[in-house]
């Protein structure tokens, strides 16, 4: 079974491929002092982090009379959303600096003339990123599937018609098993998104790598960047906020689209991996019901841009000489 799936991997996205075996073993691999150590400051980091989700969760009153899911979900979301914004910074930086680093080198006339070498590099550094951070991958996935597990606990709330009492009279009316299939969609959007999504900002990164020529512009590429990416998940963090408080009471579509904005390039569909507040969700925002369809829709999509996008970094990589 194992052998099928991989089968349908490409052939650069394989670790045994040349390119991407050369990728992934181009620096020395460190002592068992470096291990140990970046492995204690894995797990201090971490702990700070539950540190203070915990203390932001107790500051805002989400432990006080909340049952073990809200607490949960609570504790979770900020650190999760604050492992997940520097894997995004990570990616393009990682990828932004390719085609430079090879230059550098002196090898990059040798790979942009040999037959698919450019493209070869290019993908190899693209896919390079999943393997090297795929602890952090699996930190992050693990997690979502403890409030997904948590979401589907909820599911059984009042002898099991919790569902039926969140759909009362919302926009659209659906019937439970469609409920159920669109949670469904919100799940499995709520998995692929971290992948999507770090898959378009390295994308990015080879674009940049393509086009950009000095270190400084480079840095200060990287840094323009930084600026926007965080800038932009607070803007959609405080506008959801003001919509749901009811600050923004008349938003009608705008609102939708700030929630989906949120799910989509905020914080990866996180908010919504929490049903109750999920729900109060489908009360306030028309269609809101919908919004893990449009996320996993919106996940897809993205995967195929991320593919164009690399494809497109490698047609520029190749002009350069």
């Amino acid at each position: 079974m194992i052998k099928r799936l991989t089968g349908q991997i490409p052939a650069w996205a394989r670790r045994d491929h040349p390119m991407l075996r050369q990728e992934l073993n181009s620096t020395e691999r460190p002592r068992w002092q470096t291990r140990y150590a970046r492995a204690l400051l894995i797990v201090l980091v971490g702990g700070l982090l539950l540190l203070l989700g915990l203390f932001l969760a107790a500051v805002s009153g989400r432990l006080q009379g909340q049952n073990i899911v809200e607490q949960t979900n609570a504790v979770l979301y900020y650190p999760l959303l604050f492992i997940q914004i520097p894997l995004r910074i990570m990616a393009f930086a990682w990828t932004s600096g390719t085609v430079a680093e090879y230059v550098r080198r002196g090898k990059w006339d040798q790979m942009r003339t040999t037959p698919n070498g450019a493209e070869l590099t290019l993908r190899a550094r693209w896919i390079s990123l999943f393997y090297r951070w795929r602890g952090l991958f699996g930190v992050i996935i693990l997690m979502r599937l403890l409030l997904i597990g948590l979401m589907l606990y909820d599911l059984t709330a009042f002898q099991g018609r919790y569902l039926d009492l969140l759909t009362v009279r919302i926009t659209p009316e659906v019937a439970p098993a469609v409920s159920i299939v669109l949670l469904s969609f919100l799940m499995t959007a709520s998995l692929i998104l971290p992948f999507t999504g770090t898959g378009i900002d390295a994308a990015l990164g080879l674009v940049v790598s393509a086009v950009t020529r000095g270190r400084t512009a480079m840095t200060l590429i990287q840094a323009f960047y930084v600026i926007v990416r965080v800038g932009l998940i607070v803007l959609l963090l405080a506008a959801a906020s003001d919509f749901q408080n009811g600050v923004m009471p008349n938003a009608g579509f705008g609102g939708w689209l700030i929630l989906f904005a949120l799910g989509a390039i905020g914080d990866w569909g996180l908010a919504f991996l929490h049903l109750a507040a999920f729900g109060e969700i489908w009360a306030l925002a028309p269609y809101g019901i919908l919004l893990g369809a449009a996320l996993l829709i919106f996940a897809l999509l993205q995967a195929a841009l991320a593919d164009a996008i690399t494809g497109y970094a490698i047609r520029l990589a190749q002009k350069r000489g």
